[in-house]
């Protein structure tokens, strides 16, 4: 009995998950698009300490920048520092901007974490629609 339980549980919850991950790419997709230029003020790509971002000071304001899946930002040595000079692409949700692609005119490099629909470049959003195989510009 308590095994069934766990496994609709798991089910649901992954049910919902794949779902979620479904929906994403059209409500983005229906946002504002946005650019934006300035300074790193923070770095937060860690592991463990939720999903990645950014807080990049443009003037006067702040704001913050969503990347996405960890493992994508690893795979690609993505590594923007504090103080860096950095341009974004993406879409305004509320008072955060989620990236469709960072530049670090420093380094020279561009990081591709969405495609103009909105969909992660790490489930699929490049690629020929199989989950998982996406390819982003390396």
């Amino acid at each position: 009995m308590k095994l069934s339980r766990y496994f609709v549980l798991g089910w649901l919850a992954l049910s919902a998950a794949l779902a979620a991950d479904q929906v994403k790419a059209p409500v983005l997709a229906q946002v504002p698009k946005v650019e934006l230029s300035g300074r790193i003020d923070e770095v937060r790509l860690l592991p463990g300490q939720g999903v990645p971002y950014l807080m990049v000071k443009t003037g006067q304001n702040t704001v913050r920048v969503i990347l996405g899946s960890m493992r994508y930002l690893m795979e690609r040595g993505f590594n923007p520092k504090v103080g860096a000079e950095v341009e974004v692409k993406g879409y305004k949700v509320g008072d955060d901007v989620y990236a469709s692609s960072v530049t670090l005119p420093a380094e020279n490099k561009t990081l591709q974490l969405r495609n103009d629909a909105g969909r992660p470049a790490w489930s699929g959003g490049f690629g020929n629609g199989r989950r998982g195989k996406g390819r982003g510009a390396r």
